[in-house]
């Protein structure tokens, strides 16, 4: 979530300043949970927070641990490098709410099951966590963001230990993330070229509610074991407290498949290849565009692979199609000079290429099939620039 909720950072100071001997047992506790919605990138896979609530001394506050500034400097760059640090923002109800209302998001409320004893703590430690120096922490989307800071607050304040339902099918980050972007196929496109194998082990349940969803879910069937053997739920009550209607969905087009988009491009790369090869046309500048691209985009995926600090980034088999010496490949399209290295690089391309798709099931990673009309452009441009370039035809 965005900067774009009231912050208060100096309220705490008077209104929230911690007491030793108040208690807080009219404090309910509660956690907000926010549906999947297309309002951004970020909101396709939900939203989690914490509210406190209070009538006795009017207190209404939600804890949000998913607030960014994108106006830092350099914060795309960091971002990819994994360093970004997000920070714990705490805004009205009734803000957050009217936020969410514009948005078309649906919201969940679950009243959870914090002890009178454990609330004072529990209070006093997000004041706490609100102060200036301690708010901001280093943002990881699967094991440390928005929801896995509520998760490990309850974890820790519900007075005994969580004892979560049974996983019924083990699954991994990968097919958890496609859950999420399956309506929105290049999004998923790209999230398949940058995430590596690491993605694709299998997980337990717990490590699987870094989801908002998968979290509020959990919960409503978890129990917690008091130290006196007694096991009480971990949610008292649960209730939709914001219903949106929200933009109607829509069917995908033709050009929103890129399995599609790369059939059209493999044949009119196919189509382009045949001509060149009979000496009828000259497509350079469209061969150069298609290693470009695939250089530019290799630059992100060998980043990530080898310098983020992103988990599941590392062991990336596209790095084999995917890659930044596609670069060097654009040069020998316009500089005659260059052909004895652009030839062996096209050779070396090729088998690379057909070995990688000739290997697809053997490869421990999990592939997208969309890939593979993208990987025969190049495989048909790379097998032409081996067989014309010897001729010096071109």
């Amino acid at each position: 979530m965005s900067v774009k909720h009231f912050l208060f950072f100096f309220l705490p100071l008077f209104t929230f300043s911690p007491v030793k001997s108040q208690t807080y047992d009219s404090l309910r506790v509660s956690l907000l949970t926010v549906n999947p919605h297309s309002q951004a990138v970020w909101t396709i896979f939900g939203h989690t927070a914490l509210r406190l609530f209070d009538t006795i001394r009017k207190i209404d506050i939600v804890f949000n641990w998913g607030t960014f500034d994108a106006g830092k400097p350099n914060f795309h760059a960091r971002f990819v490098q994994g360093k970004t640090d997000y920070f714990l923002s705490a805004s009205y109800f009734k803000s957050i709410i009217e936020g969410h209302t514009e948005e078309g998001a649906v919201v969940t409320e679950q009243i959870l099951n914090i002890p009178d004893d454990e609330k004072d703590t529990l209070f006093n430690s997000l004041f706490n966590n609100l102060q200036p120096q301690n708010i901001e922490y280093r943002y990881s989307f699967i094991f440390d963001n928005c929801t896995t800071r509520p998760r490990d607050i309850i974890e820790r304040f519900c007075g005994g230990t969580i004892t979560y339902p049974e996983q019924t099918r083990p699954v991994t980050f990968r097919q958890l993330i496609h859950q999420y972007t399956q309506p929105y196929p290049w999004l998923k496109f790209g999230i398949d070229c940058v995430i590596g194998s690491g993605a694709d082990s299998l997980i337990s349940l717990r490590n699987e509610l870094f989801l908002p969803l998968k979290l509020m879910d959990a919960l409503n069937h978890s129990t917690i074991k008091k130290q006196n053997g007694d096991i009480q739920p971990v949610v008292l009550s649960s209730a939709v407290i914001l219903q949106s209607s929200g933009p109607q969905s829509t069917r995908l087009k033709l050009w929103d498949n890129p399995f599609t988009v790369g059939l059209l491009i493999f044949f009119l790369y196919s189509v382009s290849v045949f001509l060149t090869y009979k000496n009828k046309y000259n497509f350079r500048s469209f061969y150069f565009l298609l290693f470009f691209i695939a250089g530019t985009g290799g630059c992100l995926v060998a980043m990530l692979n080898f310098f983020s600090l992103h988990p599941c980034v590392q062991s990336n088999w596209n790095i084999l199609w995917l890659h930044p010496l596609h670069l060097f490949a654009c040069t020998g399209f316009f500089f005659r000079k260059s052909f004895r290295f652009i030839n062996w690089y096209h050779i070396v391309n090729f088998v690379t290429l057909s070995g990688f798709l000739m290997g697809w099931y053997l490869i421990p990673q999990e592939l997208n099939m969309a890939f593979i009309p993208f990987i025969l452009c190049m495989l048909v441009v790379s097998g032409l620039q081996v067989v014309v370039l010897k001729q010096k035809r071109l």
